[in-house]
């Protein structure tokens, strides 16, 4: 009898489980479909083209770029943007962005909130651009990456139309806020109304790029 039950609980925690992993599944697709709708593919598509066409230009602390690297040199200068049209494990089927941190890390906003990532996105990206905000210097780039640093451990934000919160963010949106917050520079476009797009980063006139992969 003992065994039986034993048996019959084991099968319930087994069915429990399935359940439990079946509606994450459905939720993150259900987000997916979500950022789709944000973002439609079309209209990235077009973002994606229109970028392609930028002229990649030296960055603010080397004042050159190595004429054997038409695509500029990777970003390590704290406060470079980065973004990509990548796929970011299947939750952001439109792209990724962060900031760079130091030579090895970047901050970024993921499904699990802000975190401290790898800067190898040269090896880990298909595609990447690198972006510095035009009018300001050096150190204030560095000092908004900062900004995104005091933001690690809150979650991950959802609503793609509420930049206005601080309590989370999503990728592209923390990059944004910290430009906003400290130097009251809006790098969001028109593209996809409030909503803010990694790409739109590279594509406002208010940045220029410095790599592009």
């Amino acid at each position: 009898m003992k065994k039986l039950s034993m048996i019959l609980s084991l099968v319930f925690m087994s069915i429990m489980f399935s359940a439990v992993v079946v509606m994450a599944d459905e939720n993150k697709a259900e987000k997916a479909t979500d950022v789709e709708k944000v973002f439609p593919k079309d209209e990235v598509q077009k973002l994606i083209a229109d970028i392609e066409k930028e002229e990649v230009l030296p960055d603010k602390e080397t004042g050159s770029m190595s004429p054997a690297r038409a695509s500029g040199s990777y970003p390590r200068r704290k406060g470079v943007i980065l973004a990509t049209a990548d796929a970011y494990k299947g939750l952001i089927p439109t792209g990724h962005a962060a900031i760079v941190y130091d030579p090895q890390h970047v901050i970024e906003a993921v499904g699990k909130g802000v975190v401290k990532g790898g800067n190898r996105w040269y090896r880990t990206k298909k595609t990447c651009w690198g972006v510095t905000v035009k009018k300001i210097s050096a150190k204030k780039d560095a000092a908004a990456a900062e900004w995104c640093k005091r933001q690690l451990g809150k979650p991950y934000n959802y609503n793609y139309f509420n930049i206005k919160t601080r309590a989370k963010f999503y990728c592209s949106h923390l990059v944004w806020a910290s430009f906003r917050d400290k130097y009251r520079i809006d790098l969001n476009t028109s593209a996809f109304g409030i909503a803010i797009h990694p790409l739109e980063l590279v594509s406002t006139s208010k940045t220029r790029t410095v790599y592009k992969k």
